[in-house]
């Protein structure tokens, strides 16, 4: 696969240099307590249509990262598929005070996470 040219794949392309970092560093402002989703991540840098990237950064996180990746979960409120990290994702969440049944985040709109306006102006975002 070719590197990321920005000449090729025209200025407004979303994944690219950097993406990883962005999203790293926009899963560190969701607050604890709260959740988003990858598809808010994506939206909130510019596109919602990116949601499968944002779960190839968030799985591309390196040891010792720090970034609170169990604030992000699948549509609707659900946990990671993978095996042994929906029980982990679970506990963190429930440190958070935030209940989990059936892989599910309860209350899921009431604890989800939106980027707001002001947010999304400070945001990493596009560059």
């Amino acid at each position: 696969m070719s590197p990321y040219d920005p000449l090729k794949h025209g200025p407004k392309r979303i994944v690219g240099p950097g993406f990883h970092e962005q999203v790293h560093k926009l899963v560190g402002t969701v607050p604890p307590g709260s959740v988003t989703t990858y598809g808010d991540i994506g939206a909130a840098l510019g596109s919602s249509t990116v949601a499968r990237h944002v779960g190839y950064a968030m799985a591309a996180l390196p040891e010792g990262h720090g970034v609170p990746w169990w604030r992000v979960v699948a549509a609707g409120g659900r946990l990671s598929q993978l095996p042994g990290a929906a029980d982990e994702q679970a506990a963190h969440l429930a440190a958070e005070g935030i209940e989990v049944r059936n892989l599910r985040v309860q209350q899921f709109p009431l604890r989800r996470h939106q980027f707001g306006a002001s947010q999304d102006s400070n945001s990493p975002g596009l560059q």
